[in-house]
């Protein structure tokens, strides 16, 4: 790799004010609403890998890392970073990483996209086996969740120890609600702000946790075909490494809109396809962190056991799918019904679990589907059964009426805080927490 290159990617070291120069910070400068997630990977010794969708943030998480410890630094040269989207394969990776080290010896390296070069692991394999990253901090980040699991699998004993595997989510509701400046600390101060956490929860059925769409809607009040365009631009972009037809992809992801929320075999997702490359497809969606889907609880006595309900991982992808699908060119809150945002507030509800989850258990190849089920018995269907903290719970997701009710169950409302009923905007702010809310009413 040629060391003008390296040096360019790494401005810090020779220029104190590189941060108005670098395209990531300044579009973070530039923008209305932003967040900042410190903390999210703990600062500690060894190779770590930080994975998830494209254009949800990653880049400029890392930059902004990156300027917090130069600024801490003893010297500049102890951070290092590379996009690896440059290099031309793992030999090139290989001689980059032995050139830094030889002439600056740095503490933290991040390697930028590291999916992108093929057998990536044999050249971190190979450097961690010569001490090259010895008592160093090696943070990869990736867009493929296939790619990342399954060839860190093959280092074993070379990663840092304890987590090592972190996914990096779209914002959570939580988050979204900080963005625009709403604090609650615990639910009952949420209960108190239930006016602002809906208003932002409408917004939220619409943009979700992509910052850029956040961005967007604050601008525009709206979320329009040219933001749609960026993101369906990864989708196909994704799709073609799997070497998957984006027709095909936009077919069962139309699929999965319709049937939101509701249990479905594999072939009712698209008519275009079989059975078998549909599973195959989903599973490339999940991979690509844009599907998701939870099975039948084993306890429950009724319903088909190979049945799932599927959902995408952020209300932001059901639009994006529904522009794919031609069905809209832009949206706003006024073009909504009643019965989509039912559905996204289901699909709202799993995401907070999921990310709660996964963030309370701190397991290296997290998977919801280990924690959260649905149900489908004589009396009807449960929505969500889940274990937060030491018990389990029984949720059913509850936007607009409520019919019959059933015994043990909790309902995640709009508004309203009962025995058996909680505002669905606290329960994303504290999924564990605000259950014990219902607790205290009489």
């Amino acid at each position: 790799m040629e060391m003008e290159v390296l040096a360019g990617q790494n401005p810090w070291w020779k220029n104190q004010g590189w941060e108005g120069d670098d395209r990531h910070l300044s579009l973070l400068g530039e923008s209305r609403f932003r967040y900042e997630r410190a903390g999210y990977v703990p600062e500690k010794k060894g190779v770590i890998v930080v994975y998830g969708p494209r254009q949800v943030g990653k880049t400029t998480w890392i930059k902004t890392e990156i300027a917090k410890k130069t600024r801490a630094a003893g010297k500049t040269t102890d951070i290092a970073y590379l996009n690896a989207e440059v290099l031309r394969d793992r030999f090139e990776l290989y001689d980059a990483m032995k050139t830094l080290g030889s002439l600056y010896n740095p503490t933290h390296i991040y390697i930028d996209e590291i999916n992108s070069v093929n057998d990536w692991e044999r050249t971190i394999k190979t450097l961690v086996d010569e001490n090259a990253f010895k008592e160093k901090q090696v943070v990869l980040t990736g867009s493929s969740s296939i790619n990342i699991m399954k060839k860190a699998e093959q280092l074993p004993g070379r990663m840092a120890g304890g987590q090592y595997k972190f996914r990096f989510y779209p914002l959570s509701f939580a988050e979204v609600v900080k963005v625009y400046g709403v604090n609650a600390g615990n639910p009952e101060e949420a209960m108190a702000r239930l006016d602002e956490l809906n208003t932002i929860l409408y917004r939220y059925f619409l943009h979700g946790g992509f910052i850029k769409a956040v961005n967007s809607y604050g601008q525009n009040g709206s979320l329009e075909e040219d933001l749609f365009a960026v993101y369906s631009a990864w989708i196909d972009g994704e799709l073609a490494k799997a070497k998957k037809s984006p027709e095909t992809a936009t077919h069962i992801m139309a699929g999965m809109a319709e049937s939101l929320t509701n249990e479905v075999s594999w072939t009712a997702l698209s008519k275009t396809a079989s059975h078998p490359t549909i599973a195959d497809y989903v599973e490339t969606l999940k991979d690509m962190f844009v599907a998701t889907y939870i099975e039948k609880s084993r306890k429950a006595r009724a319903g088909a056991p190979k049945n799932k309900k599927i959902y995408f991982t952020d209300p932001f992808l059901y639009w994006v799918a529904q522009f794919r699908a031609r069905k809209i060119s832009r949206i706003k809150i006024a073009e909504t019904d009643s019965a989509t945002m039912g559905k996204l507030a289901e699909l709202a509800a799993l995401k907070e679990m999921g990310q709660c989850l996964d963030q309370s258990h701190h397991e290296n190849d997290f998977d919801a589907r280990r924690y959260v089920h649905y149900e489908k018995e004589k009396n009807g269907e449960t929505d969500f059964v889940v274990k937060l903290g030491k018990r389990t719970h029984r949720l059913e997701s509850k936007f607009g009426a409520i019919g019959k009710e059933k015994e043990n169950v909790t309902y995640l409302t709009k508004s309203t805080l009962a025995k058996n009923k909680l505002p669905l905007a606290v329960f994303l702010l504290h999924p564990e927490e605000s259950l014990k809310l219902t607790e205290k009413i009489k």
